[in-house]
């Protein structure tokens, strides 16, 4: 019975040691391959981890640049509304120009410019009047100085008068003393 006991002992002792390496018993291939694989496995999980780190960065971009882009959508779109609200102002404001066109029109019918002749050399003062025809009335006017000193001339009256456009003019102290001047009118019938 002892020699029994004994082959039990021995036969634990070296299921031990097969079981166990640090033992003396050779390496058990299960436990290596174990390793191995939990190895592999742990890596892989690191690599995972980056790729889902990665891939929450891109996805941070990216909504930060759909709500740029919503932003800059809105901003188009109020300068849209701006555009189209500034375009019906302009055409309400061309409208209302050519309603005041037609009615200056339709008051004053169609103009005409009369010129007068020639008054002068003048010395030292001078004036012209041009007159408007029968029917019709005077909406402006203007002169024209011709001769040596026309720029040593300035009026001192140059406006409608009845139903003409009178100037007067005056020299400059020192200025030339030989200029003409001619008045015009412009009249609406």
């Amino acid at each position: 019975m002892k020699s029994r006991y004994a082959v039990l002992l021995l036969s634990s002792v070296l299921a031990l040691a097969l079981a166990v390496p640090a033992l003396g018993g050779p390496t058990n291939p299960i436990a290596s391959i174990s390793a191995s694989v939990k190895s592999t496995a742990n890596k892989a999980l690191k690599k995972a981890n980056t790729a889902l780190s990665t891939a929450n960065t891109a996805q941070s971009t990216a909504n930060s640049a759909k709500t740029a882009a919503n932003t800059a959508q809105s901003t188009a779109n109020s300068a849209q509304s701006a555009a189209n609200i500034a375009q019906s102002t302009a055409n309400s404001a061309k409208s209302a120009a050519e309603a005041a066109q037609a009615t200056a029109n339709s008051k004053f019918g169609s103009t005409s410019t009369e010129f007068g002749t020639t008054e002068g050399p003048n010395a030292g003062s001078g004036f012209g009047l041009t007159t408007c025809p029968a029917g019709s009335q005077v909406t402006g006017g203007g002169f024209e100085v011709t001769g040596v000193g026309a720029n040593e001339v300035v009026p001192t009256f140059n406006n409608s008068y009845g139903d003409a456009w009178l100037t007067s003019l005056e020299r400059i102290p020192g200025g030339a003393n030989t200029w003409s001047v001619r008045v015009s009118v412009v009249c609406a019938e």
